[in-house]
């Protein structure tokens, strides 16, 4: 307690520092939103990484997808449908296109 007393700004500074560091664990989250798509007869997942990856390389891209998928290997089958990342550019295109048209 004594130390407390004698090292003010040093305790204040370490307070600070460890509320600081709680506030960043508890705010931070993973701002990735994901979206549905349907596998089409020749569809890989490179080629679908390179329509949808936006700015994610494709190896990021394929990772997140097999990962969210549970995909082991590369093989994915028409007519299932995946889960993947969505495309922020892409989704920020449709929100300017709804924004001005003249719909109400």
């Amino acid at each position: 307690m004594n130390w407390i007393k004698r090292n003010q700004n040093t305790t204040l500074l370490l307070v600070f520092a460890f509320i600081a560091m709680i506030i960043l664990l508890i705010t931070y989250r993973d701002t990735t939103t994901y979206t549905n798509i349907k596998v089409h007869e020749g569809d890989t997942l490179w080629s679908l990484a390179n329509q949808h990856k936006g700015d994610l390389s494709n190896e990021e891209w394929v990772r997140l997808v097999k990962s969210e998928n549970n995909i082991i290997d590369d093989k994915i089958i028409a007519g299932h449908t995946l889960v993947i990342p969505e495309n922020k550019q892409t989704k920020m295109t449709e929100k300017r296109i709804e924004l001005a048209s003249d719909k109400k």
